[in-house]
């Protein structure tokens, strides 16, 4: 079966786990009922973990990590400037590209330890 599905799998997972970290900040707004929040936080939660784990059955684990976390990071900081207005300095967006690049260096130094193996 192609990687692709389980790559798929995995930025699902990333996106759930950004929606997850947004709905735990909803619960602190007032125009936006905590249960309603709280349901949404254990929802987003539940469905990071099971796309998660579908996405280990096909990839290596550095690499369905490195791909989730990268999509949660982007996509928490997105819906952060976007709904609730904060600011992301060039160092956050520095400091996500240097995350984003030692993932990326991390998942394929592991890459080449499995090819010698």
């Amino acid at each position: 079966m192609s990687k692709l599905r389980y790559y798929t799998h995995s930025m699902i997972a990333g996106c759930f786990a950004a929606a997850a970290g947004i709905s735990a900040k909803c619960i602190s707004e007032p125009s936006i009922p905590t249960p309603l929040c709280i349901a949404a936080l254990i929802l987003s939660n539940l469905l990071m973990w099971l796309n998660y784990t579908t996405a280990l059955q096909g990839l290596r684990t550095i690499e369905a990590t490195a791909c989730t976390s990268i999509v949660n990071f982007l996509g928490a900081g997105l819906a952060g400037w976007t709904w609730f207005g904060e600011v992301l300095s060039w160092y956050w967006c520095g400091g996500v590209g240097f995350i984003v690049a030692g993932v990326i260096l991390l998942s394929m130094d592991n890459a080449d330890k499995d090819k010698t193996e």
